[in-house]
């Protein structure tokens, strides 16, 4: 059995078999987001995510890290897709992803998804179960979390205002199932008042 560590956010489900053709997932860490003024909705794209079997083009087609195109997903049993960027102490961010799911994508209906976040390298997961996927005849692009299910992490204020890393990601790794037709157009971490 293999483990799979993922970029920051700890050691998950052991994984029985691998895709075939695969010799695993090497860890590595995410770079990190940089938030200019062009991108004042704090959009990282996934030039700048961490994109698990992303340099397999059996599995996924990716852009450049400067580009604002997709990454597409042709076929995975491991979803996991992660990054990082700076955050204030005492503030809190809601992180969602971007997706669209095309018509021809496969192997979604009944799994769960699950976002993460951890503050700094040996904080504290932190997860947010998110409803399964709706297969559509056409292509369907739309947020996850929901509006409804908002993913919120408050930063301790322990350290005052210093920034913190904030890892976070986004995961289908436990059902084993070979799943695909997705594209992460982007990610958003951005701070929200704390009444959201």
């Amino acid at each position: 059995m293999n483990a799979v560590r993922d970029s920051g956010l700890g050691t998950y489900q052991k994984l029985e078999k691998q895709p075939e053709g695969d010799k695993g997932a090497e860890e590595k860490k995410p770079e990190k987001a940089e938030i200019t003024e062009e991108d004042k909705d704090y959009k990282i794209y996934p030039g700048k995510l961490e994109i698990t079997w992303g340099d397999n083009q059996s599995y996924w087609s990716l852009p450049d890290k400067t580009s604002k195109e997709p990454a597409e997903l042709s076929k995975v049993c491991w979803l996991q897709v992660t990054g990082k960027t700076k955050v204030k102490g005492g503030k809190s961010y809601e992180i969602e992803f971007n997706i669209t799911l095309k018509a021809d994508g496969f192997g979604w209906n009944g799994l769960p998804l699950f976002l993460m976040a951890k503050i700094g390298a040996k904080g504290k997961s932190i997860w947010k179960k998110i409803k399964p996927l709706e297969q559509t005849p056409n292509d369907k692009t739309f947020d996850i979390p929901k509006p409804e299910e908002k993913f919120i992490v408050k930063i301790p204020a322990n350290k005052g205002d210093e920034e913190q890393d904030l890892f976070f990601g986004f995961y289908e790794i436990w059902s084993n199932k070979w799943k695909g037709g997705l594209l992460i157009n982007y990610a958003t971490v951005k701070e929200v008042s704390e009444r959201n």
